[in-house]
């Protein structure tokens, strides 16, 4: 692993592009087209959402219907992520781009402080990153596996997903093995996709600890430097120095606009859905026989309280960077430079967050309320 910020975060970057390469959205390409592996991934969701609906129109059960449906918000979660991947792909580059740069800025430093805190948003962007990937393995893994137990000890099938292949009996042992091999790869297929979408959210929300720190050093630079009474103060600097803060104050407030824009739609419509879903699946557990349903809600409950763990941590980055602002030597400045700190505070005050379907911020304690 190298001891640079700039490559740890390409390092980093590579596998994200590697996953979202998989599912044929790499939004991080600035050259970015509807390619071959796109319509692949548009061909198997229109195939899964067709063949659900005419399973669900022969088996005529209205349980089987509910479980079909269930699996559908996954479904719906993947297609608004690749919906917004397809038709926003320059918004996301040019978001990374921004993070990249300063990235590339700030480890120039002299002060190592920079460097060291832009290791440690590295380090703690490959923890989420792990964390998220493990939650969609073992209940991806689980899906695939547990109704192939169960079938072998029940002697009954139970397959992985709600749709019959056109064609394919699955009473014979063959039809059977086809359409869990169908299953497999749609499981595989939406897995990736919903990961890859995450996996965009994830690192570029966790990038507000970057401006948090950068700032918190700025201001502690700044800080030393108008308190030490031998320094020959010059006040053109203090309000360059000033300036400086405020501008990149200004970027962080513009760098969470872009995201609240850019990734509406997609918190939107995960927390819904996953906990609408959540509700359903635990009432089909109680009432019927779903084995693949409890590693479902393994995948389901990640899917409502990541997007409101990040909203928290967000929350938490605001309240540090307004106290960061607060921590400015004050009185220390003359009348015209406490202006601009009080520029600053009105601002920070007044921090955005990521809002839920419009009405609400997104944070643990919504989940919590929904």
């Amino acid at each position: 692993m190298s001891s640079r910020p700039t490559e740890n975060f390409a390092e980093i970057m590579r596998f994200v592009r590697f996953i979202t390469s998989c599912v044929g959205v790499d939004v991080y390409d600035k050259n970015f087209r509807f390619n071959k592996i796109t319509a692949v991934v548009v061909t198997f969701i229109f195939i899964y959402i067709t063949c659900t609906i005419i399973t669900m129109i022969n088996e005529n059960n209205w349980m089987f219907t509910v479980q079909a449906i269930v699996m559908g918000g996954s479904a719906i979660q993947g297609c608004n992520k690749l919906i917004v991947g397809i038709s926003s792909p320059r918004k996301v580059y040019e978001v990374n781009h921004h993070v990249f740069e300063i990235y590339a800025e700030y480890e120039q430093q002299p002060d190592p402080r920079f460097a060291e805190a832009l290791l440690q948003s590295c380090h703690r962007l490959r923890r989420a990153l792990l964390i998220v990937g493990i939650s969609y393995l073992v209940g991806v893994t689980g899906m695939v596996f547990t109704p192939l137990v169960a079938t072998k000890l029940t002697g009954k099938l139970n397959l992985a997903m709600h749709f019959h292949l056109p064609g394919v009996d699955v009473n014979t042992e063959v039809g059977a093995w086809i359409t869990q091999g169908a299953h497999v790869i749609c499981l595989i297929i939406g897995g990736l996709g919903l990961y890859a979408g995450d996996l965009a959210i994830v690192v570029h929300l966790l990038q507000s600890f970057v401006f948090a720190d950068v700032l918190r050093l700025k201001v502690d630079i700044f800080n030393r430097y108008v308190e030490d009474p031998e320094d020959n103060q010059s006040e053109s600097y203090i309000v360059k120095v000033l300036v400086d803060i405020a501008q990149f104050h200004q970027i962080y407030l513009k760098f969470i606009v872009h995201c609240n824009e850019l990734f509406y739609s997609i918190v939107s419509v995960q927390i819904a859905t996953a906990a609408l879903c959540i509700v359903i699946t635990l009432f089909v557990l109680v009432t019927s026989e779903w084995p693949g349903g409890y590693c479902f809600v393994i995948v389901l409950i990640p899917n409502l309280y990541i997007y409101c763990i990040l909203g928290t941590l967000l929350e938490v980055c605001n309240d540090n960077i307004m106290y960061e602002v607060y921590n400015i030597s004050f009185y220390n400045l003359n009348v015209r430079q406490q202006r601009l700190v009080w520029f600053m505070l009105c601002k920070s005050q007044r921090s955005e967050v990521i809002v839920l379907l419009g009405v609400m911020p997104l944070a643990v304690s919504t989940a919590l309320k929904v």
